[in-house]
């Protein structure tokens, strides 16, 4: 078994890691939001 040090270090970089994978996830939906209203806005006119 993990040492209580090791097991808060492991759950200390995996929160990490999931708020980097979640700005990540969140800029990939902000940049396909405006790329769709750029293009929609080529075509009104």
């Amino acid at each position: 078994m993990l040492e209580k040090e090791e097991r808060s270090e492991v759950h200390r970089r995996q929160k990490a890691k999931n708020w980097t994978l979640l700005a990540a996830l969140v800029a990939f939906i902000v940049l396909v939001y405006f790329v769709s209203i750029v293009r929609m806005g080529m075509y009104s006119g």
